[in-house]
């Protein structure tokens, strides 16, 4: 195995909770406004079935494939050259889903605080750091996890919370008076953001109690789906329909509380969900690495973490020539890509692997 470390279960849940939450609580309320206002809330709980679903099939495939991931169990699927071809497919989506979150932490800190300042040097600095995370293995990244992230969950909620004193709790009413169908609509996007939790694949080999990945990637996707739905009431009840006009309305709410009367807090926030994105890119950012090396049979893949590291840099660059093309890319171009990897990728490999006698190990 080209790593030989190990996590636990709590940095697990950590990890796949920031996966989608990192990102997710930024554009959601934005995203989902759009289609259903009032209503936005239960959009998160519509795509936490789908992320359950998600990790019922990476984990169905784990225990028929033990000590191996994703990219390893695929070629054993399907023959080495088939295989491979999938696997050459995952890569580009891990490489391209990178690439996108640099570039969104770049835009975001361009647009919140320091305007003036190339989004190329933004990128290239965290970029570094995450690749720092990723030399030191996934162990590392699992302490690093458990050390920041209960932090940030607690301190970011905090926040959230003090933003209620100016909630207005009559903007969540009436309920459905549309009727459910447009939190289905709604609930596209998330659909393809809660399966994000598809890179268990790729790590549930390196937990130390692999049996327990099913059930900690359930609960997970639970509790996640419970947070985002305080964020979306959260904004929905301080912005009422200016939600769906602001870019990032999450980022808004520390700007209405004064501590004391005085003292804001915008940039501990800002802070936070650095913190939080940073280990959210040190995991797409390690995967992207760890599948190269397993596709291309590397003894080590410490030796490409910096190469790999400059081209999900130039997929940042190059992806979106203005900060105005990502939306699109999130609400209409993401979801039937992250369709095709999340869930019918999974399901065929499953299919398949039955048909040909592979039964569960534990």
């Amino acid at each position: 195995m080209l790593e030989r470390g190990k996590i636990s279960g709590i940095a697990l849940a950590l990890i796949l909770m920031n996966l989608v939450g990192a990102t997710a609580v930024v554009a959601l309320p934005a995203v989902t406004a759009r289609y259903t206002l009032r209503d936005a809330w239960l959009t998160p709980v519509v795509s936490a079935v789908s992320g359950i679903v998600v990790i019922m099939l990476v984990t169905a495939l784990g225990r028929r494939f033990p000590d191996k991931s994703l990219m390893e169990y695929t070629q054993d699927i399907l023959g080495s050259w088939p295989g491979k071809a999938v696997g050459v497919l995952y890569l580009f989506f891990f490489f391209q889903s990178t690439g996108v979150i640099i570039r969104e932490f770049g835009e975001l800190l361009s647009a919140t605080i320091m305007p003036r300042t190339p989004i190329l040097l933004f990128s290239t600095t965290i970029v570094l750091l995450a690749a720092y995370s990723v030399r030191s293995g996934l162990e590392v990244i699992g302490r690093l996890s458990e050390l920041l992230l209960p932090w940030v969950l607690i301190l970011y909620y905090v926040i959230i919370l003090l933003g209620l004193q100016k909630a207005d709790f009559s903007r969540l009413l009436p309920m459905l008076e549309n009727g459910f169908a447009p939190v289905l609509l709604g609930s596209l996007t998330p659909l393809g953001w809660m399966g994000e939790v598809l890179l268990l694949g790729m790590i549930l080999p390196y937990l130390s109690k692999p049996h327990q990945g099913r059930k900690i990637g359930i609960w997970s996707v639970i509790i996640l789906g419970f947070l985002l739905v305080v964020d979306e009431i959260a904004n929905i009840t301080v912005f009422g329909q200016e939600v769906a006009r602001l870019k990032y309305p999450t980022f808004m709410i520390p700007s209405e509380i004064l501590l004391g009367g005085f003292l804001r807090i915008d940039a501990l926030f800002v802070l936070l969900w650095t913190a939080g994105l940073l280990t959210k890119l040190a995991i797409f950012y390690y995967v992207s690495v760890l599948g190269t090396a397993q596709l291309c049979n590397l003894r080590d893949y410490k030796p490409i973490v910096l190469p790999i590291g400059v081209i999900l840099t130039a997929f940042s660059i190059l992806s979106f020539q203005n900060a105005a093309e990502i939306p699109t890319h999130i609400t209409k171009g993401f979801p039937p890509f992250a369709y095709l990897f999340e869930w019918a990728l999974p399901l065929a490999l499953l299919l398949i692997a039955i048909i040909r006698g592979a039964k569960p190990k534990y």
